[in-house]
């Protein structure tokens, strides 16, 4: 079983008006995986799945012992080499199934409260040819301990179809420790945007995408529920003089200019840039 000690930071370039070179970074992006696993197709459940962030060995060994027989000795043995004093390891799991499952772990973002893991869930197709004979299949990679955030932060883990499987607080400095926050919620109303909702919670455009992965950042509508990220837990009075944004990963200057309804111009007036090239980390002013 593949298993990950050093994970490389990810800052693939999916647009050419974003480059890398010299950026700052708000967040990691740690890809697991060479494997595509956005056309995989998940028609299971998840009663039997188990998604978990394992720090030391007893809670390693508490972890193989709620585990069937045949599922604890390969697990067992992708675990025995992790380094708990430097990596935690991340374990994907979905319980005893029939030939045609798979799993995989493509992509782990850490943010300052939370650590966000994407998932591959895969159930045979109709046309697949399926045995009978059990198996167990499971993931896992290994993540420094230097890269988790501090103190309580949220772990959520979602499938490639933006399905959260898992949303828990967690406290490396306290694994047995439950956490009491609370995850807040925000109804869209008539006449909201990302960046209004974004603005009112005291948080980033990027950090609100990053904890809602199924929303399109271009469509909100009236009623849809959003997650709000844990860096805020009430709405805050009085918005900074200036908001900002932080470019990302296939952004441009007429995606955020489109996405804030200003235009290309004031931006450029604004930030007194000299060209459209971007680059990923790079903050932007937004013309009030």
């Amino acid at each position: 079983m593949r298993r990950i000690i050093a994970l490389l930071i990810v800052l693939t370039i999916v647009s050419l008006p974003v480059m890398a070179e010299g950026a700052a970074r708000s967040g990691i992006i740690l890809s697991t995986s060479q494997e595509d696993i956005s056309g995989w197709q998940w028609r299971g459940d998840t009663k039997a799945t188990q998604f978990r962030l394992l720090s030391g060995k007893p809670e390693a060994n508490q972890f193989l012992r709620g585990l069937p027989r045949l599922a604890r000795k390969p697990i067992a043995d992708a675990l025995t080499d992790v380094d708990f004093k430097k990596d935690v390891a991340i374990v994907a799991y979905l319980g005893g199934t029939s030939g045609g499952y798979d799993v995989k772990i493509g992509q782990i973002n850490v943010n300052d409260r939370s650590l966000l893991v994407k998932v591959g869930m895969k159930s045979p197709g109709k046309d697949d040819m399926v045995t009978m004979m059990l198996t167990h299949p499971f993931d896992l990679v290994t993540l420094p301990r230097k890269d988790v955030p501090e103190g309580d932060f949220e772990f959520i883990v979602f499938n490639q179809h933006g399905d959260a499987v898992v949303d828990q607080w967690m406290n490396l400095d306290a694994p047995a420790k439950v956490v009491n926050n609370k995850t807040t919620w925000h109804t869209v109303r008539t006449g909201e945007t990302l960046w209004s909702i974004a603005k009112r919670y005291g948080v980033t455009i990027t950090s609100l995408l990053a904890v809602n992965p199924k929303v399109d950042p271009d469509i909100i509508w009236i009623g849809q529920r959003l997650r709000i990220p844990t860096s805020s837990v009430a709405p805050i009075s009085q918005a900074p003089n200036r908001a900002t944004y932080t470019v990302r990963t296939g952004d441009s200057l007429w995606r955020i200019a489109k996405m804030y309804k200003v235009t290309v111009e004031q931006l450029v007036k604004s930030n007194n840039l000299t060209g459209y090239d971007l680059w990923i980390g790079q903050k932007l002013i937004i013309p009030s």
